[in-house]
């Protein structure tokens, strides 16, 4: 069953009192103090007062109060004989009424206010007093009532030029024409009010009356069109900070994506309608969103929390008198006590709703009700009653299905009239034309002229622009090659650094040691015992060499991820080993906090220079008997590697620039020992080929953390 949207009717509240600042309050008060002790000689003073008080609270939306110095107000007025002010009183009572739900003690107050504005001759507080008095009929759903007072109210404020308050009771009556079912009229005298709102640059007029078309366009299953009107509208209400039209049209929304089966979306937006409505104290505006949210969980089968919301509404709109949220209410807690089987309790249900329903005039509840009960009875074994009632059921859907027919046709009607105007005014435009043909065509003469200089000034101006577009382009490509030959060259001067100095000095010294063996100057002790230094120097070379295979093979971008679930606990434990003479010479000790089991989604081989890379970076710039940590952990499906050092670190400076160049400079470790840069580059390079990405945090003298994330591999 769909939800119910509601209309915001429009307050046309004549308050002349000056606006009062909330930190005013005590003052005014203490004011109140002084004057009440000379009560008789300053009884107008203290009446002003105590209405400003009274609007104080008004503004706040803190009623109970409001009402109470409304009440003190307006007898204080009557007695010094301030009749005007008197009668503004009534009408505000009348308002705080409306807003508590209250809708006879209202029509009490604006009855009263009307009299006394009578007297005055008051055109604009009659207009208001009109506007105000049809809200509440409008709201019990006497529509004629209604429609009739709030005629009078157009009538005088059409008199008096009032156009704000002219659009807003148009929009009152259009609300009228809807819940009769006549979107005809409805559209035509929303679109009315529309144009009177643009007119005054009226934001949040207007977009109550987008408001408003939407509901139409909604009626008509035009939902597109309605929900572009309800997000225009709602978009001014909150730039405007309207919280009831907010709530208004949200709740609105919410009953467009119900109907949508967009059940997600509904919920949010009836669930947000709800807390303003809250938050401000609108029981209409309260009981709507419920209706709203015991319909969708209705739909989605949750019956027990739909009878609960369902329940709760009805309770308010009794309390406050609404007859059409009461009705929407009652016909979905009769059709879900049919689901349920408890076929007595929905014929009780469904009886109340035809009651209801005959009041409102309301033809598809009727239809809907009557077969309702023609379905109760059928379960009952009552066939006679189940045959009444589903004569009844066809008599209405007769009458609902003629009401769309004259809809349709009514719309049609005036599309048709449309166009007979249109034609009207093209056969007096073409009459026009062949009258001044000659001027035209004359016109025409200087508009070629006109244009063919302006088309060749375009053209020149084109020619001129492709131009500079050639030469912009030609410059920007020019800096780009400049940069990239920059870049080269600084490439090339690190890699004759490398040759020139990483590669030469180790194999320099390879050669002069193996010349001095060769020529006998070294016995076989002598060599042996150098032995260990030589093959760390050729370790050295081969791992430069390694570097720059890889790092070469990158540039060609040749590099290509193979990746497979991998242990990263076992890699560590196998990198561990193969530095295990380095962590010794050091006297490091090394702490694998890697869990058991934590597998990565990563090329092994990959996965294997990583861990060297950075394991061997710990090692070089660690201090002697310092600590190296890796540790790692899981989130939001990354396994996130960290190697600490307690090592030389580095500043901020060095920190931030160590991933942002192509090669990285490189300093000495802690023991002179020397490196290429290219290690860290691969590392940085290899992990993004798998997916992760790499950072460093590091304190000069306090050492470093480079953390890593690669995927994780879950099993299922």
């Amino acid at each position: 069953m769909p939800g119910k949207a509601f209309l915001l009717f429009i307050f046309c509240i004549n308050i002349s009192a000056q606006l009062i600042v909330k930190g005013q309050t005590d003052s005014l008060f203490n004011v109140l103090d002084v004057l009440q002790n000379q009560r008789p000689k300053n009884l107008e003073k203290i009446a002003q007062l105590q209405f400003e008080i009274a609007m104080t609270y008004y503004q706040e939306r803190d009623f109970q109060r409001s009402l109470l110095y409304h009440k003190v107000a307006s007898e204080n007025f009557l007695l010094v004989n301030k009749l005007e002010k008197y009668g503004e009183c009534l009408h505000n009572l009348g308002n705080i009424a409306y807003y508590l739900g209250n809708s006879e003690e209202a029509i009490q107050y604006y009855r009263a206010s009307i009299v006394e504005r009578e007297k005055l001759m008051d055109h604009k507080g009659l207009a208001s007093g009109y506007n105000n008095l049809a809200n509440v009929y409008n709201r019990l759903g006497e529509y004629q009532q209604a429609l009739e007072f709030y005629e009078k109210s157009l009538e005088i404020k059409e008199k008096i030029g009032d156009q704000k308050g002219t659009a807003s009771t148009l929009k009152n009556i259009a609300s009228i024409h809807y819940f009769r079912d006549n979107y005809v009229a409805a559209l035509e005298t929303n679109l009315k009010a529309l144009r009177i709102s643009e007119s005054l640059h009226d934001s949040l007029g207007i977009s109550f009356v987008y408001n408003n078309i939407a509901l139409i366009y909604e009626k008509q299953d035009k939902w597109d069109e309605a929900l572009s009107y309800y997000m225009q509208s709602l978009a001014i209400k909150e730039k405007t900070e309207d919280s009831q039209g907010m709530a208004t049209t949200l709740n609105n929304i919410g009953s467009l994506y119900q109907r949508k089966k967009e059940f997600d979306k509904a919920i949010e937006a009836l669930e947000k309608s709800l807390n303003i409505s809250e938050k401000i104290g609108e029981k209409e505006g309260i009981s709507a969103a419920i209706n709203n949210l015991a319909s969708i969980y209705e739909d989605l089968g949750q019956t027990e929390k739909a009878m609960k919301l369902f329940l709760q509404s009805q309770r308010i709109d009794e309390e406050i008198g609404n007859k059409r949220g009461m009705l929407l209410s009652i016909t979905s807690l009769s059709q879900i006590q049919y689901v349920l089987k408890n076929y007595k309790e929905s014929i009780k249900l469904a009886k109340e709703g035809i009651d209801l329903a005959k009041q409102l005039d309301s033809k598809a509840e009727l239809r809907d009700l009557n077969g309702l009960l023609s379905k109760n009875f059928e379960a009952l074994g009552d066939y006679r009653a189940a045959l009444h009632h589903n004569q009844l059921f066809q008599e209405y859907a007769d009458s609902v299905f003629n009401q769309e027919i004259e809809r349709k046709t009514a719309r049609i009607e005036a599309e048709y009239e449309y166009d007979k105007k249109l034609a009207i005014i093209q056969a007096e435009q073409k009459a026009l034309e062949l009258e001044n043909e000659k001027e035209l065509q004359r016109q025409n003469f200087q508009k070629r002229l006109l244009l063919l200089a302006l088309f060749g000034i375009i053209l020149i101006a084109g020619i001129l622009y492709q131009n500079y577009r050639k030469q912009k382009k030609a410059k920007q490509l020019l800096e780009i090659k400049t940069q990239e030959l920059e870049k080269a060259n600084q490439v090339k001067a690190k890699l004759f650094s490398i040759i020139g100095h990483d590669l030469r000095g180790p194999l320099a010294s390879l050669f002069m040691l193996l010349g001095l063996y060769r020529q006998n100057r070294l016995d076989d002790n002598e060599f042996k015992g150098l032995v260990p230094e030589l093959y760390k120097n050729v370790g050295a070379i081969m791992e430069t060499l390694n570097n720059l295979l890889r790092w070469s093979i990158s540039q060609m971008n040749m590099v290509k991820s193979v990746p497979v679930p991998t242990s990263l606990s076992e890699k560590v434990i196998e990198i561990e080993s193969f530095n295990s003479t380095l962590l010794r010479q050091k006297n490091l000790n090394f702490r694998n906090q890697i869990p058991i089991g934590t597998l990565v989604l990563v090329d092994p081989n990959h996965l294997d220079l990583i861990l060297r890379n950075l394991l061997s970076n710990a090692i070089k710039y660690s201090k002697i008997n310092g600590t190296i940590t890796l540790k790692s952990l899981e989130k939001d499906g990354m396994i996130i590697i960290s190697v600490k050092d307690e090592g030389i670190g580095m500043n901020q400076q060095e920190a931030d620039q160590l991933f942002q160049s192509d090669l990285v400079k490189s300093k000495r470790g802690t023991s002179g020992e020397q490196g290429t840069g290219l290690g860290l580059n691969l590392t940085q390079l290899y992990i993004e080929e798998n997916g992760g990405k790499i950072w460093v945090e590091s304190e000069q003298n306090k050492g470093s953390v480079f953390y890593f994330s690669l995927p994780a591999f879950i099993e299922d």
